[in-house]
């Protein structure tokens, strides 16, 4: 009987072909897929952690200079820094001080320069503007 039962069953009907096909192409697809999708969160991933590295560099900065303004905002009080702002900026003295300007050697060239030119001709001013 068993070998009967050998006999009448048929050896790779259509049916069992095709449906070993569509398993075979539906397990390469999903592989697939899953490889894919693996590639694309490990790109992610990789730009991810390269943001991460530039955002912790820029914290750092701002933390310096976050530090740095502490510093000047504890200077600001100070009567030094009073001072030295009414010194410098704007041109205060003190009483029974005397303030002495020194003037630059370009500024001092670019006047006589300009007291030059006041001189000259028109003839003059035109020779030069042409000779540069």
């Amino acid at each position: 009987m068993v070998a009967r039962f050998k006999k009448n069953k048929k050896r790779g009907s259509w049916k069992n072909i095709f449906f070993s096909i569509f398993l075979g192409i539906a397990l390469i697809l999903v592989i697939s897929f899953l490889f894919y999708t693996n590639w694309k969160i490990n790109q992610r991933r990789s730009q991810l952690t390269a943001n991460i590295a530039t955002l912790k560099e820029e914290i750092q900065i701002l933390e310096q200079k976050n530090q740095e303004l502490k510093e000047k905002m504890s200077e600001v009080g100070s009567e030094e820094h009073l001072e030295k702002v009414a010194r410098d900026q704007l041109a205060m003295k003190a009483p029974g001080e005397e303030v002495v300007v020194v003037k630059k050697e370009e500024e001092k060239k670019e006047e006589v320069q300009k007291v030059q030119e006041e001189k000259k001709t028109w003839w003059e001013i035109i020779k030069s503007i042409w000779s540069r």
